[in-house]
């Protein structure tokens, strides 16, 4: 049987073939400091309608709980930021980098079950994977294992590729070593991306309220989106990146993906809201099937799509938003309506 260091190497070495830029290791626990945020977010209501961050809120600060006997928590770390800017072209709007080419939990997922089986074949041992899906405190335990530090936005930064990267977890009941104490803080006085947000959805270091937040708005939520919230997503159609835009890691340090794991689309980049609107069904899941767009479906888009031309005000916009008034979906009409209300309030 291998030692925990050569296991370990040779852990490290499996993750590297299979294109991930980081991996650490922590001891596995109860994390109470971090238990105890979770649990001061929900009771503040700063999930908004995420209800399934309040299930098994006890597990997500113990591995323990979701795989008993759990002794190592391995955290790996997949950079995804392409060349150059995110800036939108022409008449496209805006879709968080992450979002630009295959669903990344389906990406990430093969590659951590491939690992997973290695280390059960090796040691004998039970694993687990996890990638954004279950109740594990991603950000937490790859702080706790030096990987990074959880930064004022709530993401976590790293030294190397700032926190342009995507996260995903093994449970596993093998002993590991592990790889450092929990990471310092780096952010030290800067408030950039506090400032920066939109919406004001970081009323304090390392909380990001939901209520207020962008990407909640955009992705999550369904129905309609509150008037006074709209105009603060801009030409955001799908996710958001502003309070990473200007993080001095990001602008100043990190790099470009050596490969193109997500294998990034051209024509996610140029999604046009207009052109969105006119889609039925079956075309908009023919074009967007395996991509993260389908976490907002077809009616969360197309909301979306009016509240970003409601925002431009641009009267090339109208003719389409008058079609969407005759949406099958109210919500879809509702925010056609407001848009062409606020078109109208530009002249």
């Amino acid at each position: 049987m291998a030692s925990e260091q050569e296991l370990t190497r040779r852990l490290e070495q499996r993750a590297r073939d299979e294109g991930f830029d980081a991996v650490a290791v922590a001891t596995a626990g109860r994390l109470e400091r971090d238990g105890t945020a979770l649990a001061a977010w929900l009771g503040n209501g700063q999930h908004a309608g995420m209800e399934w961050m309040e299930r098994h809120p006890s597990a997500r600060a113990d591995p323990g709980e979701i795989l008993p006997g759990c002794r190592s928590v391995v955290s790996l770390a997949l950079n995804y930021r392409p060349p150059g800017e995110n800036a939108p072209e022409g008449e496209a709007a805006r879709v968080a980098r992450y979002a630009l080419g295959r669903d990344y939990h389906k990406v990430l997922r093969k590659k951590l079950r491939r690992i997973a089986a290695w280390i059960e074949e090796a040691t004998g041992a039970a694993a687990r994977v996890f990638v954004d899906t279950g109740p594990v405190l991603e950000r937490a335990w790859a702080e706790q294992a030096g990987l990074g530090w959880i930064g004022k936005n709530a993401n976590l930064i790293t030294r190397e590729m700032g926190s342009w990267f995507l996260l995903g977890e093994i449970l596993t009941t093998a002993r590991l070593l592990p790889s450092a104490a929990p990471h310092a803080d780096f952010c030290g006085s800067c408030t950039a991306c506090m400032e920066a947000c939109p919406t004001g959805a970081i009323p304090e270091p390392g909380i990001v309220d939901s209520r207020r937040c962008i990407s909640y708005w955009t992705i999550e939520h369904r129905g309609p989106v509150p008037e006074d919230l709209r105009p603060g997503l801009g030409d955001w159609i799908f996710g958001c990146d502003v309070c990473q835009e200007v993080c001095p890691w990001n602008r100043r340090f990190s790099r470009p993906a050596c490969s193109d794991p997500l294998e990034r689309r051209e024509d996610l980049s140029r999604l046009e809201p207009e052109k969105l609107l006119a889609m039925d069904e079956a075309t908009f899941r023919g074009l967007y099937s395996g991509t993260a767009l389908m976490r907002a479906k077809w009616e969360g888009m197309r909301r979306n799509a009016c509240i970003v031309l409601g925002n431009r005000g641009r009267r090339e916009a109208l003719p389409a938003l008058r079609r969407a008034l005759e949406d099958s979906d109210p919500v879809v009409r509702d925010h056609a309506a407001w848009a062409i209300r606020v078109i109208g309030e530009f002249e």
